[in-house]
């Protein structure tokens, strides 16, 4: 059974007195599949009346009540529950199973002894034409071309529905269901939606979720979602972010709009992301992060790896640990084989690798994803004119800028920490 072949069914009591038409259909929460507990009957242009699916004897080619119309008891709407055709039909939902939005073209619904419940919604095209009362004829033109009319039925507990209150459209129970996808399936759905959805959206979720949600999203995805967030949240989902991240979304708003986001941010990491700002999204600089490890040549094996335990976590990776000498001039590099391997009380000078393959701040990004390529690296040291360290360009981001635009965003970040 559809909603679409329920709306506008002829209301009669028990004696058989038509007293109106279906209007809607209410759903209240259910532990899995919400049942139906009432019907909406539209008794002419102004008035309509709420009757409990108690009240309902049968639903055939009418919709037959089991009292007289002198013996209705009025039912009340509870907050939660659901009108199916105002709330539900033609709305944009949230599959949380194939990480898409889609438009509501029929609701499916099925009945038990105790009566009908919602089953699911369907999106497909036989849902539209079956609403439009063409599906009769449609259907056996399609078969004599050897096609099938598309049904695609969403089942409710893969469903998140958009409602409208205070004039802004919100995702029911966003924050428990899709913080449980991965952040590019999170992508995947709010680069479908609306900006004042997106930013709704991303809003509702942790930080830590919704910083990588918003990284994984299209940019002009990222540009929509934070011209519409408050400052304070943006700036907050911004610090999550690796710093090179957070410049590159910051790149592509406009002045006004970056400088009132960044008030809002840490000294720190402002000044980070500041810093990854001024240099040319086409060179070293504007590909790195300032997130690395680095530690002085004068410790050995051991301290350098409690230096790790208690700094690790804010970096971006840690497959290589820079040896910077006291003016922060890079030096030497060692892997973590070399150092977990190395007897603990043996100085980093000793077996830290002195020949660096680096790059300067301006060198193109061609060069530096050449480099990376011809010397198999995981991450690539960038230093200034002085030689002092001043970020790493990590293989994901190097491949950010080689893949077509198509595939950017499907690269996953495996070497991040």
């Amino acid at each position: 059974m559809f909603l679409s072949g329920v709306i506008g069914k002829i209301v009669v009591d028990a004696r058989g007195e038509d007293i109106g038409r279906v209007k809607d259909l209410v759903a209240s929460p259910g532990p899995q599949f919400p049942p139906i507990t009432a019907v909406v009957v539209s008794r002419g242009k102004d008035e309509e009346i709420v009757v409990s699916w108690r009240q309902v004897r049968s639903i055939e080619d009418e919709l037959e009540l089991a009292v007289s119309e002198e013996q209705l008891q009025k039912h009340t709407i509870r907050e939660g529950d659901l009108l199916l055709n105002k709330d539900v039909m033609d709305k944009q939902i949230v599959d949380v199973h194939d990480y898409r939005v889609v438009r509501v073209n029929d609701v499916r619904l099925a009945m038990a002894e105790s009566g009908p419940f919602l089953v699911g919604v369907d999106t497909g095209m036989r849902g539209l034409l079956r609403r439009l009362g063409i599906e009769h004829i449609i259907a056996p033109i399609m078969r004599k071309l050897n096609r099938k009319l598309s049904g695609r039925i969403i089942p409710w507990e893969d469903v998140e529905t958009f409602e409208r209150s205070g004039g802004k459209l919100k995702l029911k129970v966003a924050a428990e269901r899709l913080s449980k996808l991965h952040p590019a399936d999170i992508a995947k759905i709010i680069n479908e939606m609306d900006p004042r959805q997106r930013a709704e959206v991303l809003g509702s979720l942790d930080l830590e979720t919704a910083a990588e949600a918003l990284a994984e999203a299209d940019p002009d995805v990222q540009v929509s979602i934070l011209e519409e967030m408050e400052d304070e949240r943006a700036a907050d989902i911004l610090e999550e972010m690796e710093p090179d991240e957070a410049a590159d979304v910051l790149g592509d708003m406009s002045a006004e709009r970056r400088e009132e986001i960044m008030e809002e941010m840490e000294d720190e990491e402002a000044e980070d992301v500041q810093e990854l700002l001024a240099y040319d999204d086409a060179t070293a600089g504007g590909m790195m992060t300032t997130e690395y490890i680095a530690i002085e040549e004068d410790l050995n094996a051991n301290q350098t790896i409690e230096h790790l335990r208690k700094n690790a976590p804010d970096a971006e990776t840690i497959y290589y640990v820079y040896v910077i000498d006291r003016d922060e001039r890079l030096v030497g590099v060692i892997s973590l084989r070399e150092l977990i391997v190395a007897h603990p009380d043996t100085p980093v000078s000793e077996f830290m690798v002195t020949k660096i393959i680096y790059v300067r701040l301006d060198t193109p990004t061609e060069e530096v994803v050449q480099i990376m390529g011809d010397y198999n690296l995981l991450a690539l040291p960038v230093v200034d004119d002085e030689n002092k360290l001043q970020g790493i360009v990590t293989v994901d981001d190097a491949l950010q800028h080689v893949l077509p635009e198509d595939w950017r965003r499907r690269v996953p970040k495996i070497w991040s920490s």
